[in-house]
């Protein structure tokens, strides 16, 4: 019966992975190029944890400052999206009542310049509101892939000042 740690908590790489039956049962293994996690009855691997099946929340923000004039039209940023991830909601958030429409353009690699619109017809709009969340966003391309470029461009605006900007994602 094994009683260290070190010999219940193995990591490797999956190819790596001991027999079932070469290590105590309950012992866990972590595949470091899989990202899953075994664990051992004694005679087989059964599946313990998978980071597949784990999905995260996380939010990709940006701030819009007009250093205290209100904010122009036109481009004002590009975000490099390292990780595979769908978006689930649009949220902005003003410094003032005010009205801003954005529009969200995608490439499939951070080395190419964004021209394809991910919003369709419900563009992120403020209309005399200092906040709002769209989280049913109709007709939106949701789905970015890892290594993606996203644009944030306002197309119109008045009042308002300064601006947070957030795509919530989930990360599988």
């Amino acid at each position: 019966m094994a009683s260290r740690l070190q010999d219940v908590l193995l990591r490797g790489l999956a190819a790596s992975r001991p027999a079932a039956t070469a290590v105590a049962a309950g012992t866990l293994y972590y595949a470091t190029d899989t990202a899953t996690t075994t664990q051992s009855d004694g005679a087989t691997w059964n599946t313990y944890a998978d980071a597949a099946t784990t999905t995260r929340t996380g939010a990709l923000e940006a701030i819009l400052d007009g250093g205290g004039s209100a904010l122009t039209t036109g481009v004002k940023l590009d975000l490099y999206v390292p990780f595979a991830c769908t978006i689930t909601a649009s949220t902005l958030i003003a410094d003032q009542t005010g009205s801003i429409v954005l529009d969200v353009l995608k490439s499939s690699a951070f080395s190419t310049t964004p021209t394809v619109s991910i919003v369709a017809s419900a563009p992120p709009t403020l209309s005399s509101a200092a906040a709002g969340q769209d989280a049913t966003l109709t007709g939106w391309t949701t789905a970015v892939a890892a290594g993606s470029r996203l644009r944030l461009s306002v197309t119109s605006v008045s009042t308002i000042t300064r601006l947070t900007y957030a795509l919530t994602v989930t990360v599988p």
